[in-house]
């Protein structure tokens, strides 16, 4: 009995000590501040930190993946002159596949694709 009473204090304790842990005060810096992304928010920066694309020695063209709130997607495309129609085609229609395949990973047919071509002069 005595060894029930000392198992139920120790874990009373815990228990306490993980209440006044969790309402301890958050830090006010302003890099700890919490934020919650929103899904089209989290679904652009996942796919612009995996699949984004900058010009470089291979490719005259960049993809980046921006959210438009309330639920599309934004494939903004960068071409330079060098850049045949062809490539830039090929490009969006593989990056549309990208965020079409992304999306229903997640089970969210809700999310919409829109294009955005900018010629850049190089």
């Amino acid at each position: 009995m005595r060894r029930i009473v000392v198992v139920c204090a120790v874990v009373a304790a815990f228990v306490a000590g993980l209440q006044v842990h969790s309402h301890a005060a958050p830090s006010t810096e302003p890099g700890m501040m919490p934020y919650t992304p929103t899904r089209i928010e989290w679904l652009a920066l996942d796919l612009e930190a995996s699949y984004h694309q900058d010009f470089n020695h291979d490719t005259d063209c960049s993809l980046h993946y921006i959210s438009k709130p309330p639920n599309t997607v934004l494939i903004f495309v960068h071409y330079t002159s060098q850049t045949s129609p062809e490539t830039v085609d090929n490009a969006i229609a593989a990056a549309k596949q990208v965020v079409k395949a992304d999306a229903a990973s997640h089970n969210w047919s809700w999310v919409k694709i829109e294009v955005q071509r900018k010629f850049i002069k190089k």
